[in-house]
């Protein structure tokens, strides 16, 4: 895949993101922070996850272009059903952030599935 067609699959949020800073950049910050929502501080500390997981050049540069934004990224992974993981990880005690980066899901999908009511209709097997 080109460089142009993989900025042409780039979400709407981050094309700005590809257009002003670079490609690389916006791949960076799916790969790092994909299905998550963001908030993007005016002056991050070094130890903040975005200056982290960019690098300090990149991080800050990022910051600075998004500076106050909240942003969704996201995770541009196939859809699956994860209902069941979701509720797994949620008994074990994970947080909603937690079970997204590790399911490799966005957290509005974590939350849909956590708070979905069961089906009445359909009995369970295990019962």
């Amino acid at each position: 895949m080109t460089d142009a067609e993989r900025a042409k699959a780039l979400p709407a949020s981050l094309a700005d993101v590809a257009d002003t800073l670079g490609l690389e950049v916006a791949l960076k910050i799916i790969s790092e922070f994909g299905g998550q929502e963001i908030k993007f501080p005016k002056l991050p500390d070094d130890d903040h996850p975005v200056i982290v997981a960019l690098g300090k050049e990149d991080g800050y540069a990022v910051c600075q272009f998004l500076t106050g934004c909240f942003i969704y990224v996201p995770h541009m992974k196939a859809r699956r059903s994860v209902r069941m993981d979701v509720l797994a990880l949620q008994n074990a005690g994970k947080g909603r952030r937690e079970i997204a980066r590790i399911l490799g899901v966005s957290q509005r999908h974590v939350r849909r599935m956590a708070n979905k009511a069961k089906n009445p209709n359909q009995y369970d097997l295990f019962a």
